[in-house]
């Protein structure tokens, strides 16, 4: 595996806004990382930075270990921006010939992987459909297309799942998993993070234009201290709750109820105190979600992997 992608620092500014202020983080190769934060938080203008259309105030960037000094260092990246890009009079098959060309690649490859790719994507019957004829989510995969076509080994996608249905979205996440696990680097931008949860590895956080966390979601997740106890209960006492000093209840809303545990009480213990004044019908402990991380990160209460 490759050293990947690192920001180092990086710092820009519009006028007297800045949009950036330092960030920093590593994005690895063979992994798909998301780079998460609300709208306007700098994702976009860090994305931007790191294609060359923008050059940073302050800082660099490093790819496997070399900076990346001008656009030509990547000319062989693919790219998916948030406005779509595509010509709706030209069609479909057509549309990704074109950008294949363009990358340079032959007219039979670039027919090759255009006929393979919108196969892959569920679009093999539209090759001689007009973009503009179909629908949102079509377009959103033929977008994604266009960025894969030439084959990179560096894939960079802004708002990818934007305005899709989850079957669409399934679909981008599968083929963009399977581009990781050939080896790529796969970085996307998303303000909606809990649908993305399950599909990154690694995570950016950015607020204000600054990092707060980074690193594997499954280590922050379990590292963050935070713990939900989520019982579904066929009785509606809740005095067992008084013996356990830091529980919690998060919601409690008809026969659901859900704790946050501290790390310092057994869940176990209050599940079985729950079931000793009524059955338990059903009961799972859940992790903290993106969303609650980036809050309590957000608000300063920091959980931060080194970077790597």
């Amino acid at each position: 595996m490759s050293d990947g992608l690192r920001v180092d620092h990086v710092v820009h500014a519009f006028g007297d806004r800045v949009a950036l202020d330092g960030v920093t983080c590593q994005v690895p190769s063979g992994r798909l990382t998301g780079l998460l934060g609300p709208n306007g938080a700098g994702k976009t203008t860090l994305m931007r930075i790191l294609l060359g259309v923008l050059t940073a105030d302050g800082g660099e960037v490093w790819l496997d270990g070399r900076r990346l000094a001008d656009v030509h260092d990547r000319r062989a990246w693919g790219y998916m921006p948030q406005e779509r890009g595509l010509y709706p009079s030209m069609k479909a098959g057509a549309q990704l010939v074109h950008f294949g060309r363009l990358h340079g690649l032959s007219r039979e490859q670039a027919t090759r992987r255009a006929r393979d790719l919108l196969g892959e994507l569920e679009l093999g019957d539209r090759w001689d459909e007009r973009t503009d004829r179909l629908s949102g989510g079509m377009q959103q995969r033929l977008q994604l297309a266009t960025a894969l076509v030439h084959g990179p080994q560096v894939v960079v996608l802004d708002e990818p799942f934007a305005g899709l249905d989850p079957v669409a979205v399934e679909q981008l996440s599968a083929m963009l998993r399977r581009r990781a696990e050939d080896g790529c680097l796969v970085v996307f931008s998303s303000h909606q993070l809990d649908l993305v949860q399950d599909l990154c590895e690694d995570i950016v956080m950015v607020d204000h234009g600054r990092t707060v966390l980074a690193g594997s979601v499954s280590r922050l997740r379990a590292a963050s201290g935070q713990r939900r106890l989520r019982l579904q209960l066929g009785s509606a006492e809740r005095g067992w709750l008084d013996a356990f000093d830091g529980v919690r209840v998060v919601s409690d809303h008809a026969d659901d109820l859900r704790l946050a545990v501290p790390p310092g009480v057994d869940p176990l213990r209050v599940l079985d105190a729950a079931r000793s004044v009524g059955p338990v019908l059903d009961f799972g402990l859940e992790l903290p979600t993106l969303s609650e991380l980036f809050l309590a990160a957000a608000s300063g209460e920091r959980v931060r992997e080194p970077v790597r």
